[in-house]
């Protein structure tokens, strides 16, 4: 992989859950791009899946301020899926860029921790218009 790649490319730094009141939670990510830190956070409910909910939405917003704001993105459904033998979070993200209105589809298996699974998949679902917005 070339440097240059690498420094347009958002990873993935760690995502910290907090339990709010009222039976909520709160989600902050951090991604980082080269040197650059973008931070994003949301709040679900802290049951069922509204921690992956709050990861993949936190996810979005940072994202969407990494790339300043040249797309926007937020999260329109996320669930566990079971696909070819594979456990993994699957989202689909409403996206605005240039005038258009799309729906992506992202994922990532579940390996690790189901919060890393819905901030990988938030990404595998932006990475693309991330990579476009970068280059205008």
């Amino acid at each position: 992989m070339s440097t240059t790649s690498n420094r347009n490319r958002l990873r993935f730094d760690r995502a910290e859950v907090t339990e709010e009141t009222a039976g909520r939670c709160r989600v902050l990510v951090s991604l980082t791009l080269g040197q650059l830190v973008f931070q994003g956070d949301a709040e679900e409910a802290a049951a069922g899946s509204g921690p992956l909910k709050a990861a993949a939405a936190a996810t979005l917003k940072a994202v969407q301020q990494a790339a300043a704001d040249r797309f926007t993105c937020s999260l329109s459904d996320l669930d566990h899926v079971n696909a070819l033998g594979k456990d993994l979070i699957a989202v689909l993200v409403d996206v605005k860029f240039e005038g258009r209105d799309v729906q992506v589809f992202g994922s990532c298996q579940l390996d690790g921790g189901e919060i890393d699974a819905a901030v990988k998949s938030a990404l595998n679902a932006t990475n693309r218009f991330f990579e476009l917005a970068m280059r205008n």
